[in-house]
């Protein structure tokens, strides 16, 4: 399936650029985030890494959700980024790795961007992001960006509840795909998206999101702690907040919350 999934390997695929500088390799973890956190907040440099063949408690952007996370089959990283931006601004990091993510896996199959944090392929879940920042007094002092990617699974292998909505690149080509190959791409990928965001700002990331989102223009609903708003997408703005169009032909600004089509127009 794989040539050996290890650091040695690894190293030999991203050496030179600035995402994967440093990799902290490991062959379970509880989470690659956890991790990640914990490395930056003890001074860990932009660029170093976290990877793992296997998480026992990975997890979604909501705290209540568990990325499932078996060994062999997956991808699971975290980013460790130091940009000179102010906080407000950290939450793009997310749809910086969004528009790198679905560079790299529509190489292999479509996908989707889904606001704020996943990639989809053929409809259902193939990638998410979680992303979190360190504050230190009015200064962003660290990022850390955490990627997952279904990558072999098989349908069996997904949990029950998983399988309608969850899919890998395997099932959606019929081959088993490198996750060296797979890993490397994305540190490639992400570090051009990260350098055009630093030196151009978030516009040409936002105009390549639009691109990859399959919602615009369509009727949703946006779940948010038990509220509901609904609307028509209009995209998302310069800080890479959801718009969303009401019958009065108003645009309201949608901070967070879990994204849902209703119909199309």
């Amino acid at each position: 399936m794989d040539r050996k999934f290890n650091k040695t390997n690894l190293k030999k695929l991203v050496s030179g650029g600035l995402i994967g500088n440093r990799i902290h390799f490991f062959d379970e973890i509880d989470s690659t985030n956890n991790r990640a956190v914990s490395l930056a907040g003890n001074g860990a440099g932009e660029g170093e890494v976290v990877i793992a063949d296997c998480q026992t408690a990975g997890r979604g952007r909501l705290r209540n959700r568990i990325w499932h996370s078996p060994p062999g089959r997956n991808l699971y990283t975290s980013i460790i980024l130091r940009p000179d931006i102010e906080p407000a601004y950290a939450q793009s990091l997310t749809l910086v790795a969004g528009v790198a993510l679905a560079e790299v896996l529509s190489g292999y199959c479509p996908v989707a961007l889904k606001w704020p944090n996943d990639i989809l392929a053929g409809g259902r879940k193939i990638s998410g992001i979680l992303t979190e920042m360190r504050v230190k007094g009015q200064r962003l002092d660290s990022v850390v960006v955490g990627i997952g990617i279904n990558v072999n699974m098989e349908p069996a292998d997904f949990q029950e509840k998983l399988r309608n909505i969850s899919t890998s690149l395997k099932e959606q080509t019929s081959n088993s795909i490198s996750r060296l190959d797979l890993a490397a791409g994305l540190y490639r990928a992400f570090e051009k998206w990260y350098r055009t965001f630093i030196d151009e700002g978030f516009l040409p990331v936002r105009g390549r999101w639009m691109e990859y989102s399959d919602i615009i223009g369509k009727t949703i609903e946006v779940t948010d702690g038990g509220v509901v708003q609904s609307g028509t997408c209009r995209g998302i703005d310069s800080k890479g907040v959801l718009l969303l169009g009401d019958e009065e032909n108003k645009t309201r600004r949608v901070l967070s919350g879990d994204v849902s089509v209703t119909e199309n127009r």
